[in-house]
């Protein structure tokens, strides 16, 4: 049985802020633009919220969520680290390692006051017969949580300087 390849998701934004900055917003300060009350693995349901999102700087490094009782819920693992140019992780959310997902984000110079922040999430063929509805709502997903949030958060910070 063959494996169908299904296209990555590509999403790319300007920000104004040097490429080192914004890889910074990205990785350290991510719980101040990431939607914790919607896009997190808290059952709020069950009075669970996430309070912070951790990515520990370096390659192996997990990426979690903290809950509003201590818990800790991973979402993946560090798979690149180099600031100022490029972060991926392997985003499991839940998920067994054998259906992780990639996530790569790169930081391009455009001047030394912007840069293009690109983000391409892609091994959608790993979650067998779930992968193309995963990566439709990823894509959508994607447009709220990286097109909107974090570019509204990196280029709102510029006017507060």
């Amino acid at each position: 049985m063959s494996v169908v390849e299904i296209a990555p998701i590509v999403k790319s934004i300007d920000v104004r802020r040097s490429a080192g900055d914004a890889f910074r917003v990205f990785t350290e300060q991510m719980s101040a633009w990431w939607p914790l009350e919607s896009h997190t693995r808290a059952n709020s349901k069950a009075g669970e919220a996430t309070m912070r999102v951790t990515i520990e700087p370096r390659i192996g490094g997990r990426i979690y969520e903290t809950l509003n009782d201590g818990r800790e819920l991973d979402w993946g693992s560090v798979e690149a680290y180099e600031p100022g140019a490029h972060f991926a992780m392997h985003w499991r959310m839940g998920r067994q390692v054998e259906q992780s997902t990639l996530v790569s984000v790169r930081f391009e110079p455009l001047s030394p006051q912007s840069c293009r922040v690109t983000l391409t999430h892609e091994n959608w063929e790993r979650m067998g017969e779930e992968g193309a509805k995963m990566r439709e709502m990823y894509n959508n997903g994607w447009a709220t949580v990286f097109d909107q949030r974090f570019g509204d958060y990196a280029n709102a910070l510029t006017k507060m300087r």
